[in-house]
């Protein structure tokens, strides 16, 4: 998923998959990963990854967009919106298309939302859907239609809009705590909302399709009726599970084959089932009989951004349960799809730790995060603008395409009052006959740019656009160099390797200019085991050693060579005085010493 740039222009001459592992093994890993974090929690991240998805939810339900029932208004501020993102380096969207069974762009099917206009089924005057997805792409952004599946009107009272589906078909949805939900296990209201993805899909240039409710709401909910008539001696929990199973899956498959760009996804309850520090019974298995790990494994989906809407640590409330062992648990079951994390922005505990939890997402090995919801995010968006200082592009999905496009040619700089002028001609089709969807501008002090660092995204832009004016330039001496995207996220490159390729090069993290850190000792003071950690920018030959008492008498700790990457070495202690410890590190011809205390 990493690529090479192509030619470079001076301004002054005119951007895995892990197995299940055993209980013991899960805590020892879970152990040592949270060591990491809690090592570097106390360091800014050296640069942050070029590749994470950086999504956030626009939710029409609960009252992000739109506030006014006037069309102009709408548009003015979903602009804003969009703006506001690209500003702070996100670059997708997940846009709420259809509420309550209602929806936000013309169809046959379903009546417009009320959201638009104050009146179910009243044409807003313009298609807000067609509208985001223009607007949307003008800044780099992905926008991925939110889809609510089975949940389709928000009290027990019916709406009065004949076309609505709790009054078309009456027989087929249920209330269910002053709420209606569709019966999934009716087969005909099944095709129904396969047929309104098909609908969608068919009719606006997205590049995603984001599934939520799709689900049912709980063992409680009354479907006795259609369990009787097509469950077929199936017992009931795996019959339901199977009925958001096939909807699913017939979803995918039809879209794989109209457009099989578009990316699959869905946010699945935050638990998939219990395990130690993520105990409830509303879980997404058993809870609400959703087998989004099915989801994974079968490929029916591409990508899972789980309401993972907890804090960090350990919880005496079985209903509060741990964010990192949550996350740790969808990353370690990722059967080599996406896994982006589901952060609870709209809750003021969280909105404290929110930071912290990006950072542990990528240490986890999370391809991206995802906040719910904008209005809650917007009023701490300078929380993140540590961890996003820098763009970031959209992973790529080598499953769905694997072969870069041609990277763009006869890239030119000019120079007028200090502002730069980039243009390149438009690249030809690839192997594959596909042409760029996105064209990516990079800007580096040095000649030889390094397109795998993400500080040198200058901009994201769409295909249509063959021009960039770099009015922060300043009249600096920079480089410029262009590289094409297709809609899979491959890049091109000079080298002519596909990013899948490249990426097993290098870290997912851009290395710091120093070739090794040290991190503090944790926990400290020590009284037993402690764990020293340090990374490596490359492969060196290292030596770890601690000094103690007056005589400086010296104990090796490690010495042999080591790759790239984190390492942590466990200490025990015990056997040494109380009182300052130095433990030192030499790696190459360069020696970094720290202090630890023992009690």
């Amino acid at each position: 998923m990493r690529g090479y740039s192509g030619n470079s222009v001076n301004t002054q001459q005119l951007q895995r998959s892990t197995p299940r592992i055993d209980g013991q093994s899960q805590t020892i890993r879970i152990t040592i990963v949270f060591l990491i974090f809690t090592c570097l929690s106390s360091f800014s991240y050296p640069q942050s990854p070029k590749h994470e998805l950086r999504a956030v939810w626009i939710s029409a339900a609960s009252g992000d967009w739109p506030k006014s029932t006037d069309a102009s208004v709408q548009k003015r501020s979903l602009i804003e919106i969009f703006d506001v993102l690209k500003k702070n380096n996100f670059n997708t969207v997940f846009f709420q298309v259809r509420p309550r069974g209602n929806v936000l762009y013309r169809s046959v099917i379903e009546p417009w939302a009320s959201q638009l206009t104050g009146m179910l089924g009243k044409d807003p005057g313009y298609d807000p859907l067609a509208f985001a997805v223009e607007e949307a792409h003008k800044r780099g952004l992905e926008l991925h239609a939110w889809f609510n599946v089975a949940k389709v009107w928000g009290t027990d009272i019916l709406p009065q809009h004949q076309q609505h589906l709790t009054r078309a078909h009456r027989d087929w949805v249920k209330v269910y705590e002053n709420e209606w939900w569709v019966d999934m296990g009716i087969p005909a209201a099944r095709e129904y909302t396969e047929n309104l993805v098909k609908e969608l899909i068919s009719s606006y240039d997205i590049d995603g399709i984001h599934f939520d409710y799709v689900r049912y709401p709980s063992e409680k909910f009354d479907d006795w009726g259609s369990f009787k008539k097509w469950s077929d001696g199936m017992e009931r929990a795996e019959w339901r599970r199977n009925n958001i199973t096939e909807f699913v899956r017939n979803c995918y498959n039809d879209i794989q084959k109209e457009k099989p760009w578009i990316k699959v996804g869905s946010a699945p309850l935050g638990i998939y089932q219990s395990i130690n520090g993520g105990q409830s019974s509303f879980n997404g298995y058993s809870g609400v009989f959703q087998d989004s790990r099915r989801w994974l494994r079968e490929r029916i989906h591409d990508y899972v951004a789980p309401q993972v809407y907890w804090s960090i640590g350990e919880q005496k409330n079985p209903n509060d349960p741990d964010f990192f062992v949550l996350s740790n648990d969808w990353v370690q079951e990722n059967y080599q799809r996406h896994i982006y994390i589901g952060i609870g922005a709209y809750r003021e505990n969280i909105q404290s730790e929110i930071k912290e939890q990006v950072q542990m997402t990528r240490i986890e090995g999370a391809q991206g995060q995802a906040f719910f919801r904008y209005e809650n995010l917007s009023s701490i968006m300078d929380q993140l603008g540590e961890v996003y200082k820098n763009r970031a592009l959209v992973p790529g999905m080598p499953w769905k395409d694997s072969i870069p496009p041609i990277a763009p040619k006869e890239i030119t700089v000019s120079v007028l009052y200090g502002i730069s002028s980039i243009k390149w001609n438009r690249s030809a089709a690839a192997i594959d006959k596909e042409t760029p969807y996105w064209y990516v501008v990079y800007r580096s002090s040095a000649k030889n740019i390094d397109t795998r660092r993400a500080e040198n995204i200058l901009a994201v832009l769409p295909a249509t656009q063959l021009s960039y004016r770099d009015e922060a330039s300043g009249g600096k001496e920079y480089f410029y160099t262009v590289t094409a995207i297709d809609r899979a996220g491959n890049e091109s490159g000079k080298t002519g390797r596909t990013l899948s390729e490249v990426q097993t090069l290098f870290s997912r993290y851009a290395r710091p200019e120093k070739q090794f850190l040290l991190m503090q000792n944790v926990p400290n003071p020590a009284n037993g085991r402690t764990y020293v950690s340090f990374e490596l920018t490359q492969r060196m030959f290292v030596t770890l050693s601690i000094r103690f008492n007056s005589a400086q008498q010296e104990t090796i700790i490690l010495k042999q060579t080591k790759d790239a990457g984190t390492h942590i070495v466990a200490i025990d202690t015990k056997k040494f005085p109380s009182g300052p410890i130095e433990y030192r590190l030499k790696a190459g011809e360069t020696i970094v010493t720290k202090m630890m205390e023992k009690k």
